[in-house]
């Protein structure tokens, strides 16, 4: 199982909070989740590069 990044671990922990209604659903709440979710696919896109580039150096 792939390990996951800080920013989906923070994301998901918000959306559970969430869900137990210890936050509050509002705009602030969704940008912070949206802006998580835009880092956690740019961390994904380095990994992706960093696994890349490690593949090729060992052809």
């Amino acid at each position: 199982m792939a390990s996951k990044s800080i920013p989906e671990l923070l994301r998901h922990s918000l959306e559970s909070h969430m869900k137990e209604a210890d936050l509050r659903d509002d705009d602030e709440l969704r940008e912070i989740i949206s802006k998580l979710s835009d880092l956690s696919a740019k961390v994904a896109a380095a990994k992706a590069q960093v696994l890349a580039r490690r593949t090729l150096g060992k052809k």
